[in-house]
């Protein structure tokens, strides 16, 4: 029985199709909906010698932006009569979806693709694919309609 969908999202167009998808599913499953934005950290960026003092000033401000825009896509998109949680964490995604998961014990992980291939995907990591591939629960990958695919 699926009583708990995680959706995580990335703002991205592949990621409000995601959503959307999520929600038209759960008319018929009437489960709770957890959506989810992850802030990358960046310690991964430390050879760009950013100063101590602007990093927290960063952080202060993508997160101020990440809980608006999370926001307005719960009220836009999500009927009010759905429960749904809304969160910001910090860290590598792909991990912080799968502990997210774990510690709620989701059902299910609805989560869009980009479809990016090559150096793309090499350039901007491949989020959905580690979640399929480590996340304890089943995973529902959603690929954007206007996505094509082309031979690398």
């Amino acid at each position: 029985m699926v009583e708990r969908i995680l959706i995580p999202t990335d703002f991205s167009e592949s990621a409000r199709y995601a959503l959307g998808y999520a929600i038209d599913l759960n008319k018929l499953l009437k489960a709770r909906l957890y959506l989810l934005h992850v802030l990358q950290d960046f310690t991964e960026f430390s050879e760009y010698n950013l100063s101590p003092t602007i990093l927290p000033q960063l952080y202060v401000e993508f997160e101020e932006n990440a809980v608006k825009r999370l926001e307005e896509m719960a009220q836009a998109m999500i009927p009010p009569e759905t429960p749904c949680g809304t969160y910001i964490l910090h860290g590598v995604p792909f991990y912080e979806i799968i502990q997210f998961a774990r510690r709620e014990r989701v059902d299910l992980i609805v989560i869009g693709s980009h479809g990016r291939t090559g150096l793309k995907q090499v350039l901007f990591g491949h989020t959905a694919e580690k979640v399929v591939k480590k996340a304890p629960c089943p995973v529902l990958t959603v690929r954007h309609p206007e996505t094509e695919f082309t031979m690398p």
